[in-house]
């Protein structure tokens, strides 16, 4: 009788390690598997500093952004000369309030940037990917790696990403310092900490 318990139990294990962890169990190395562990981390948090500069204007503050699958909350201070913004999305649309002035609503983040701040052209859509250190969906024009198979260089959507620091977020390795730019308008994003798994409070 203990004979089949064991045997039970050693099946039941075995069945249960075949399912696979909801993380990586640790870095990964070549580029698919790094794309691959990026696939589980579909809901994040990050803090850090965003830097804006176009011909017109230049401004720095500190960011705060929760990603979901279905949406964004994402907080700025002291940038874009307009003192405290925060940009949300979900499957109901976008919102975006500032400092003294009304809330305004879209069907999306990117209509309501490009009505509300159309000398800054935040791609949101895509900057969720390019925040991770992987291309957004679709074509990419140039995609350069480093010694370590992580991205240096992306081209896409008429952007240029590049990669200058990584930092260590266990069990994944993502970026700690960007910069896009496209045309004459420059974004640097540095982040100070990731919070994987964290909604927006």
């Amino acid at each position: 009788m203990m004979r089949w318990a064991a045997l039970l139990l050693a099946v039941t294990l075995a069945g249960c390690a075949g399912r696979g962890p909801s993380v990586p169990t640790g870095p990964a190395t070549l580029w698919p598997d790094r794309m691959a562990a990026l696939d589980l981390l579909d809901t994040w948090g990050l803090q850090g500093r965003l830097a804006l500069k176009s011909p017109r204007e230049s401004a720095s503050g500190s960011v705060r952004w929760w990603q979901a699958s279905d949406g964004f909350d994402l907080r700025v201070h002291g940038a874009l000369g307009r003192g405290a913004l925060r940009l949300t999305e979900n499957i109901g649309g976008a919102r975006l309030e500032r400092s003294e002035l009304p809330p305004i609503e879209a069907a999306n983040a990117n209509v309501l940037l490009a009505d509300a701040l159309p000398d800054t052209p935040l791609p949101m859509a895509s900057l969720r990917y390019w925040v991770l250190g992987r291309p957004a969906p679709g074509e990419v024009q140039t995609r350069q790696l480093d010694a370590d198979n992580r991205l240096a260089l992306l081209r896409q959507d008429g952007w240029e990403i590049r990669y200058l620091e990584y930092q260590s977020v266990p069990p994944w390795v993502l970026p700690s310092k960007l910069r896009a730019n496209r045309g004459d308008f420059e974004l640097r994003l540095a982040i100070k900490r990731w919070m994987p798994g964290e909604h927006a409070p």
